[in-house]
This record gives C-alpha cells, structure tokens and sequence, in this order.
C-alpha cells in the first residue's frame, strides 16, 4: 500500500476480483506474438527484469515469467495481486505485491522494461504514474502500453453507456480517457520519452458475447467506468438495459460476435547522459 498520503483517487478492484479473469481475456498466443514483434524490432529486451505496474491478476506479466523473465508485479488490490501470485509456477521468478503505482517501492532505473494495460484510466492524477514509471525504468528502457480495442464495446454496454449519459453522467473515466493516445503520447514527450507505435491492429481475436451475460457483467458492477454513478442512477440504466435486451427479436438469447484487436504504444525513456 502507498507509503505516503496521496493526492487524487485511484480505482480498486478487490470487489470483483473473483470475476475478473473470467470477464477480461486477452489471448496469450496473440500477447506473445506481440511480445515477439517487439523483441524483433528491438522494442523490448529478450531477457531481464520486468515491472507490470497496475498488474491486475498478472495477465501481461505471467507469460513473460514463463519465457524466463524476472517479472515484478503491483496492483492497489491486495486480492489481485493474491491471484497473480497463485497462478505462479515455484520455479517461475514471478513476484506481485500490493502498493500504488504513484508512489514505487523501488531504486531508480531498477528494471530493463515495463509493461503496463488499462491502468491511466483508472487513476485521478494519471502523470503521477508516469513519472514513478519513468523513475523506476532503467535510462532507455521502453514503458509498453498494450490495450485492447473492441473488446469492451459490444451493444448492450452501449446501450448503457448512453443511458448514464442521458441521465446526465457522461465522462465516467476517472483519469486518462482510454479511447485516445494522443494526450498520453504528448505528456511522455514533454518528460523524454520517445513515443513509438509499432502496427499491431493485424493483432485480433474473436468474442462472441451473449446479451444476457452481457447484462449481468453490468448488475454485477464488474467495469469501473461506472462505478461512480449513484445507485438510483445505475439502477434506472440496469432497468432501461434489461427492457431494450428483452425486446430484441432473440432477447437475453441474442449473441453478438467482436473482433477485438491490439493497440500498442512504446514510451522509450531518456537515456542516461
């Protein structure tokens, strides 16, 4: 946990991180190709200390302590970072523990590489990640952003997203806004960084979603983004939801099939001198 008192909120997700795996799914053999495009482009070092900051329940890290990495792992939820952990081979060099990625538990340039995937959303005073990020990686060293596309987007989260704006709560993203790079890319220049976006769109997987699953992921709280909006309000966009999914031709039976895809950014930090 952080060490200092900090300014601004920071989302945790300890409530829903029984669910978590289960609701967010990024294809290992898609994260590895990704992985070996950037070791090929000379994007990210083939052996090493890695930080996963914001790790979640290790889903970018786990792979890479597969493949022999030493791999570092720090999420606000100590639930998460006990699933991270649990998932673990013993002879793997995989270490995950709980504190706040605006304030590291760690020495300057400590690690050859970080990884990072939907984290700046998350947290109010988003710079301040980015600095301890750029503090804690070695001079040179790439920060790598990896988001998926399309994967959140199917039409009943639509449906409600648009509902909770009608009843006058747009902008629900606590942070950085996840849908554009540009205001990240132009706060790293401003720090040093060197801002590259290797192609990884050719990068995709199919999802197919039914509409009544997709609706209890909603009653069940399970995406941040609308965690801020009061309960009436959330209840009358659950209730507005149910009876637009209900009146579809094949109702809560309906499937929809996504095509998500890779967004990929490299923030190559200052080097030494």
């Amino acid at each position: 946990m952080p060490t200092k008192e900090l300014p601004g909120l920071t989302r945790d997700f300890s409530p829903i991180a029984a669910r978590y795996d289960a609701t967010r799914g990024l294809p290992e053999n898609i994260l590895l190709t990704c992985y070996d495009r950037l070791n090929e482009g000379g994007l990210f070092p083939r052996q090493g200390t890695i930080l996963d900051a914001g790790c979640g329940t290790g889903q970018l890290s786990l792979p890479l302590a597969a493949r022999g990495y030493e791999v570092h792992g720090i999420d606000i939820s100590q639930e998460m970072v006990g699933i991270a952990q649990s998932k673990a081979r013993p002879d793997w060099r995989a270490h995950y523990q709980a504190g706040d990625v605006r304030d590291l538990p760690y020495a300057d340039g400590r690690f050859d590489a970080v990884v990072v995937s939907k984290l700046f959303q998350h947290i109010e005073d988003w710079r301040a990640a980015c600095r301890e990020l750029i503090r804690v990686a070695r001079p040179g060293a790439p920060i790598v952003q990896i988001n998926e596309r399309g994967a959140f987007g199917n039409s009943v989260r639509r449906f409600f997203a648009e509902r909770a704006e009608a009843l006058g709560f747009p902008g629900r993203h606590l942070g950085l806004n996840p849908h554009s790079e540009a205001e990240i890319d132009a706060f790293m220049a401003s720090q040093g960084c060197r801002v590259m976006s290797p192609d990884t769109s050719d990068l995709r997987w199919e999802v197919a979603l039914g509409y009544g699953e997709a609706v209890e992921r909603l009653r069940e709280r399970l995406f941040a983004e609308f965690w801020r909006l009061p309960t009436d309000i959330y209840d009358r966009a659950i209730a507005d939801t149910t009876a637009w999914v209900e009146a579809q031709p094949e109702g809560r039976k309906t499937v929809e099939r996504l095509e998500p895809y890779l967004v990929v950014e490299v923030f190559r930090t200052p080097s030494a001198g």
